[in-house]
């Protein structure tokens, strides 16, 4: 913002802010679309994620939060198929 201010005291600093915006924000489409599906899946298919949820369970228990390295063939197939899906 500083080099806006000394180097184009002329421009508008609002039209920068909505600039900004326009570059920003339809970054974040993409893993809110993948989240909203994961939810409605999971949700429409209650097997699977009570299998999803045995398993993560089972692999990194309820004391620690997960890391990649804990990523499990059918966890991975699952984020697969939601990447296809959304």
């Amino acid at each position: 913002m500083r080099y806006f201010v000394e180097q184009a005291a002329d421009s508008d600093p609002e039209q920068l802010l909505w600039t900004l915006r326009d570059v920003v924000v339809p970054g974040t489409e993409t893993p809110v679309l993948f989240i909203r599906w994961a939810v409605v899946l999971l949700t429409n298919h209650v097997a699977v994620q009570e299998r999803l949820q045995a398993e993560i369970d089972s692999v990194i228990g309820r004391q620690r939060l997960p890391s990649f390295d804990d990523l499990s063939q059918s966890v991975d197939c699952c984020v697969e198929n939601n990447y296809q899906l959304s």
